[in-house]
């Protein structure tokens, strides 16, 4: 039963399995184990929130439909302060930070359960055999000499003991990480005093329209409830144990059992009445807000919950586990693959571990005022007798577009360059680049760019060709006569790296005849000029973006100086030559003989880079 692949996967939830999903996509093998069979670990509860900019990256990935099939879908947000609706506070955050700059502006309530089965089925269709469950996790050991597969683990399976020879071995193990112990990865932070409760359940209630919009309880008593509707007819509820219950829990006083539980509940949202029809999952738990000290350490690599913890105020948890998902995975499937260099994998730990920094800083502050109480550092920017739940508010709106994941960026890096602010005045490196409505030729079909451009690893090189209106054909030519040369990137370095496409502000009959060249990639026209406009680019002068797998805008030059982004890709992809066998050499060990373990998913990057999507 032993095994030798690219990838060891440990932990079968959320951010494991997409990693698992994309990796296989990208036609890397990949063994995923999970210690728990799913068929009879607790059923319920866990993660049930995914935000706007999570939708657009599952969305990209093509699981979202699966997902949204299921889930219940949201909009709008109701507040209550003793029984009185408040208007344009509490989860209003969502949609006041999502309008407008995405066409995902809901959000989806879905069970743990359910999504995983999704990502499983999922993976099922590209390799069967690829997950194994229930499967422990026991250690593993680094062999110097074995350049191609330096990391052995061993897994228990039913008592019975297989080792895993493996490239990289990825922690998606959960807070507990037995990869992350095992690797001597210090995991720093701090536990908060505060309890939580969270229960999904049946219910009955006198609220106004308690399934039709997401709901916050504004409690004198139990902090800011949380009141979400997920799947099955079920909602999710969420409040603070008063302090003195939780000094009684702390103590052993008090134990929290399921009446308690639905009791404290009751309390917490009155004076709305609360009846119980069907609990399924409850839990009380304490905030533990940490991140790792590294993501990766010679060929291991931790993410999601392993390498950071925070509470399930503005539920982050799943969501930060699918950003770090697939920002590792398509970095390490190219790196793997030959196609991109060893310091675009590395830094997946920089862009990432920042974000869970800056998060766990809005977290503390979040979770605490939450829970009613005013956190240190904001207590010199009220007067004392503020009330708490009015700051809770000014904290939400002010951290509003990074709890939805549209405002999460990262700095310049090898990925991500600076781009002259005269090309582009509306978009940032390192930024998502907003999604636009285009149309194709001919048909008045509306398509999103982002469906135009799925995540499969590579980056999209959008050219801006100009408007009907002010062609600029020269510029044009110059940058057909450069991607045509044996100069251009497109040919110096891996093709398997690029796709492209043409966008025209206005419509036309015929691209070439507007543009004196053919189009790059597939054609689609922006009728009124709206992208441009979203973008910030003169329609006069165009310009070419280059937008990384994840939707992440990475660098853009203008349409005559394309050479631009041949230095950009110097640093990123390699060399047309080393398509397989490729030695990378670096702190992440050796990566060789590509074609030994080349069964499964093997791609051919033998043909030219493509020119469509």
């Amino acid at each position: 039963m032993n095994k030798t692949v690219d990838v060891l996967v440990v932990g079968g939830g959320p951010t494991g399995l997409l990693t698992a999903y994309n990796l296989l996509k990208l036609g890397v093998s990949v063994h995923l184990v999970e210690r728990y069979e799913k068929s009879t670990q607790a059923l319920y509860g866990r993660a049930c929130i995914l935000w706007p900019r999570t939708l657009e990256l599952l969305d990209q990935l093509g699981v979202y439909e699966d997902l949204s099939d299921i889930g219940f879908v949201l909009r709008g947000a109701d507040t209550y302060r003793d029984g009185k609706r408040l208007e344009g506070r509490g989860w209003s955050f969502v949609g006041n930070a999502s309008r407008g700059k995405t066409f995902f502006t809901h959000h989806i309530g879905v069970r743990q359960k359910y999504s995983e089965d999704v990502f499983r089925r999922f993976i099922r269709g590209i390799d069967p055999t690829a997950l194994s469950a229930p499967d422990v996790f026991v250690d593993y050991v680094k062999d110097e000499t074995n350049a191609g597969y330096p990391i052995t683990a061993n897994i228990q399976k039913n008592g019975t003991a297989y080792s895993v020879k493996c490239k990289f071995l990825i922690g998606a193990d959960g807070a507990r990480s037995a990869v992350r112990q095992q690797a001597h990865i210090d995991f720093p932070g701090s536990v908060s005093a505060q309890r939580w409760i969270r229960l999904d359940a049946v219910v009955k209630t006198d609220m106004p329209n308690p399934r039709s919009r997401g709901v916050a309880i504004e409690s004198p008593t139990h902090g800011n409830i949380l009141w979400t509707l997920v799947d099955h007819g079920r909602t999710r509820l969420g409040y603070a144990l008063p302090p003195k219950l939780s000094e009684e829990y702390d103590s052993g006083a008090l134990e929290i059992t399921a009446e308690v539980a639905m009791e404290e509940a009751r309390k917490a949202v009155a004076p709305f009445t609360l009846e119980f029809e069907e609990l399924d999952w409850y839990t009380v738990y304490s905030i533990s807000q940490r991140v790792a000290d590294v993501y990766i350490k010679d060929n291991v690599v931790l993410t999601g919950d392993a390498c950071h913890t925070h509470s399930s105020g503005t539920a982050q948890g799943m969501n930060t586990g699918v950003h770090d998902a697939i920002n590792l995975s398509w970095k390490l499937g190219g790196y793997l693959r030959g196609i991109y260099t060893k310091e675009v994998f590395l830094s997946y730990e920089s862009e990432r571990r920042s974000s869970a920094q800056h998060l766990i800083q809005t977290d503390k502050e979040t979770a605490s005022l939450m829970s009613g109480v005013m956190p240190a550092h904001l207590k010199d920017q009220y007067p004392e007798d503020v009330d708490i739940r009015e700051v809770l508010e000014d904290s939400f709106a002010r951290n509003a577009a990074f709890t939805v994941g549209l405002a999460i960026s990262y700095s310049s890096n090898v990925l991500n360059w600076p781009i002259e602010p005269t090309l582009i005045t509306k978009a940032l490196s390192g930024h998502r680049l907003q999604d636009i409505m285009l149309e194709p030729p001919g048909a008045r079909a509306p398509r999103r760019l982002y469906d135009l451009m799925p995540n499969n690893g590579r980056f999209y090189l959008i050219v801006c060709a100009g408007s009907r209106d002010s062609i600029p054909r020269e510029s044009l030519r110059k940058l057909d006569e450069y991607l045509s040369s044996s100069q251009s990137f497109t040919h110096r370095l891996n093709p398997k790296a690029f796709a492209f496409l043409t966008i025209i502000s206005g419509h036309a009959n015929q691209a070439w005849e507007l543009m004196g060249v053919e189009p790059f990639g597939h054609v689609y026209y922006d009728p009124k000029g709206v992208g441009y406009d979203t973008w910030g680019i003169d329609p006069t002068e165009g310009a070419v973006l280059a937008v990384r797998p994840d939707g992440i805008l990475g660098f853009a030059t203008p349409l005559d100086d394309a050479e631009r982004l041949g230095d950009y890709f110097e640093g990123i992809v390699l060399p047309s030559a080393a398509v397989s066998g490729a030695k990378l050499n670096g702190n992440v060990g050796i990566i060789q003989d590509r074609q030994t373990n080349a069964g499964k998913g093997e791609i051919s990057l033998e043909n030219e880079a493509e020119r469509i999507v």
